[in-house]
């Protein structure tokens, strides 16, 4: 997740920058950039190439104020959500023209970033599937498309992703539950499978997309056959 905050008053970027760390609960990567220039934001997408989820500006910058900044970002990526934060209501009309997402007055509340940020990470995963998770120190949300499996160990559940191991504790059927209506296939009495992740299958294991390699049990191998068959047939078209 990534997220830019441009404004050339810096007490206000930083009070907004702390604020969205802070409340940071599902997303353990979250990049915070600054910038106190619209030219600054605009070469961060041009030259450097960097996309943000979203993006925090004043309307007020300097040559290049926040609504011409956001018309060229724009153009570059559509994407992108906009909250316009600043004292003027001079622009509240051209900052929906632009298809602001958000336009938070200041001076703002730590509730009202509280809330434009809920509403956004809403808006941003409205069509994905979600699946979230209670460790020791936060709730952590996942893509189930970058879910590979879980893995039971004692009295904890392991989630595996393309790029991660999560840890919390829970029992594997529980998850099973909540998972089973996504294309998971219980193959082992310590594995999940995500079958959009396999690659193949060979004799009493299966290899996933990232060359893991899952034993297969006796007790569960037809019913797990079964299970990857029908899936095959309803989503891979054979």
């Amino acid at each position: 997740m990534k997220i830019a905050i441009c404004d050339s008053d810096n007490k206000s970027a930083e009070a907004l920058k702390k604020i969205l760390g802070s409340y940071n609960r599902e997303f353990r990567e979250l990049e915070i950039y600054s910038y106190s220039s619209g030219e600054d934001l605009v070469s961060a997408y041009k030259k450097k190439g960097i996309r943000f989820n979203m993006i925090f500006l004043e309307t007020i910058l300097g040559k290049l104020d926040g609504i011409e900044t956001v018309k060229i970002i724009s153009e570059i990526d559509s994407n992108v959500l906009i909250f316009f934060v600043t004292g003027s209501m001079e622009y509240v009309f051209l900052g929906y023209e632009v298809k602001a997402f958000r336009y938070i007055m200041k001076p703002f509340t730590e509730e009202e970033i509280k809330r434009a940020y809920n509403s956004a990470i809403k808006e941003l995963f409205k069509n994905e599937k979600r699946y979230s998770v209670q460790t020791k120190s936060r709730l952590i949300t996942i893509n189930i498309d970058n879910l590979l499996y879980l893995e039971s160990v004692k009295r904890q559940v392991f989630a595996i992703t393309v790029n991660d191991r999560i840890g919390f504790y829970s029992k594997l059927i529980n998850e099973e539950e909540r998972l089973k209506s996504f294309g998971f296939v219980r193959v082992h009495q310590g594995f999940l499978v995500n079958m959009t992740h396999i690659k193949t299958i060979v004799e009493g294991d299966i290899i996933l997309t990232n060359g893991d390699v899952i034993p297969i049990s006796k007790s569960r191998k037809k019913a797990a056959f079964m299970h990857y068959t029908k899936y095959l047939t309803e989503y891979s078209g054979i």
